[in-house]
């Protein structure tokens, strides 16, 4: 089930690479409309979704069984239930689990998958709150124009968004704030991804400095470099005097 944000890219200085943050001012999380959806908002919408698209799916599922000639009865003798709770089902009384929607959809010549896609960034946790508050207090605002949770396009269907965007004179630059590096070669991908569709300058790495993650950039180093090259110190160098890095890159703060 699929969720994504939309909206347009918006426009907006003194981090080391030796890991030693020289500042920890709070920064208010704010987006396009100067608010961060709260998690209840999140759960709210997610949750009006899934039912919308529950409903579709008992929708078809009902019209797939009428259309094989199947009677409530018969359905629920192969499903080894009784044909009450069919009808339950297909009523919106009760609600199937995703074994019983396939199985269901089995029957009845469907085929009812159940994948996850992305869906926009993840529900801040406080390392990345902290992470981006660092961030921010390195680089400064003297030169940029700082704002969070930019979504990558306008297209309704994209509900990716940026961590940060940095937009000055220079250009735009996207910060995509990681606390933990999990999978390098997917995450660097991810970021790639944004950038080419929103069209940014450069994109900025930036990884919470502990030692998993020095080992994770280390021995990724071979095959993220390629779309990262830019030398942390330049990076940090370029961005605390309000210029474009010579390239996209990955610092540690």
């Amino acid at each position: 089930m699929a969720v994504r944000t939309h909206g347009p890219v918006a426009d907006g200085r003194n981090a080391t690479y030796g890991g030693q943050p020289t500042g920890n001012r709070p920064i208010r999380a704010k987006g396009q409309h100067g608010r961060v959806p709260s998690r209840p908002i999140r759960v709210d919408d997610a949750s009006r979704r899934a039912r919308r698209q529950l409903d579709d799916l008992v929708r078809d599922l009902r019209a797939a069984r009428k259309a094989a000639g199947l009677s409530q009865i018969a359905l629920a003798r192969e499903l080894g239930d009784s044909r009450q709770l069919i009808t339950a089902w297909e009523r919106g009384i009760r609600t199937p689990d995703s074994i019983q929607l396939a199985c269901w959809g089995a029957l009845v010549g469907l085929d009812v998958p159940i994948r996850a896609f992305p869906s926009g960034s993840p529900l801040r946790d406080a390392g990345q709150l902290r992470l981006i508050a660092r961030a921010r207090a390195d680089i400064g605002d003297k030169a940029w124009t700082w704002r969070t949770e930019v979504p990558v396009a306008d297209d309704p269907r994209d509900r990716r968004a940026f961590d940060v965007v940095l937009a000055g004179h220079a250009g735009r630059i996207g910060l995509e704030a990681i606390t933990r590096l999990t999978d390098a070669q997917a995450q660097v991908r991810a970021a790639i991804l944004k950038q080419e569709t929103a069209g940014l300058e450069r994109m900025v790495l930036v990884v919470a400095q502990t030692r998993h993650n020095r080992a994770a950039v280390a021995d990724a180093a071979p095959t993220i470099l390629g779309a990262f090259p830019a030398a942390p110190r330049e990076v940090m160098r370029a961005l605390r005097d309000g210029d474009l890095p010579t390239a996209n890159g990955i610092v540690l703060i």
